[in-house]
């Protein structure tokens, strides 16, 4: 008995887990990134006018762990709960100097916006504000090293 009941807990959360993907729905402007490692030259121009300050990358520290930790892990390591569930490539490590889809504020946002082709990366433009995501790029800033131009 309890291990039906444990399977059907189980059940649950990863059909709540994919019916919350797939209602990230599809991006906001020109679909998903590419797959793989490229710049963005159009995105990299992108100011980010959220200034970073404490509050700022409080908010985005609370919306990464309810939106991203999952997958990338609550270190940005790319070990979440659900990252052995995902098929390759697996989320990426966001603490490294390595970034995929370029490294500036404005790929980091247009990619969290977007999404990217060919991974389980969605974009979040149905779920967070532009302010939003500008937070979390803000927060993201503090995981990783700084190789990037702001």
């Amino acid at each position: 008995m309890r291990s039906l009941l444990a399977w059907s807990i189980g059940v649950a959360a990863l059909s709540a887990w994919t019916i919350g993907v797939s209602a990230q729905g599809p991006a906001a402007k020109g679909g998903q990134h590419e797959s793989g490692a490229h710049h963005h030259e159009d995105a990299a121009k992108l100011k980010n006018p959220v200034k970073t300050s404490p509050a700022s990358v409080d908010a985005g520290k609370r919306l990464y762990t309810t939106q991203c930790s999952t997958c990338h892990g609550p270190s940005g390591k790319g070990d979440g709960s659900m990252a052995s569930a995902i098929n390759p490539p697996k989320p990426s490590d966001l603490t490294d100097a390595s970034w995929k889809h370029g490294a500036t504020d404005g790929e980091l946002f247009t990619v969290i916006r977007d999404g990217a082709k060919g991974t389980s990366m969605r974009g979040y433009a149905a779920r967070m504000k532009p302010d939003d995501t500008w937070n979390v790029v803000n927060y993201l800033r503090t995981l990783a090293p700084q190789t990037a131009k702001k």
